[in-house]
């Protein structure tokens, strides 16, 4: 990939290796995994309170997905079968992290 026009930051390695060394799929996924352990692990109130437990910490207070990102997450999860948090937290890792994360 190449910097955009006007952009101080370097263009990235023909490697896909981030400037501080690591994949950009792997770093995505290191900084989410110990969150949705933790969310699973202490988290109550079904899947409506989970994705909204979701929306408050990745999106407003870790500020690590999008608005548009999460939106399109968790419009994805719903028309998929299976339980609506799990399906959220996929698409959000997918999205961050690219399809080795999710899969």
């Amino acid at each position: 990939m190449t910097a955009a026009r006007g952009s101080d930051q370097p263009p990235e390695p023909a490697t896909g290796v981030t400037a501080a060394g690591v994949a950009p799929g792997r770093e995505a996924l290191v900084s989410l995994v110990p969150y949705f352990l933790k969310l699973g692990t202490i988290g109550f109130g079904g899947p409506v309170a989970l994705v909204g437990f979701m929306h408050r910490d990745l999106v407003e207070r870790r500020r690590q997905v999008t608005e548009d990102t999460y939106r399109l997450a968790l419009a994805f999860a719903q028309i998929m079968p299976g339980p609506l948090a799990a399906q959220c937290a996929m698409r959000v890792d997918r999205t961050r992290g690219g399809y080795r994360s999710a899969g």
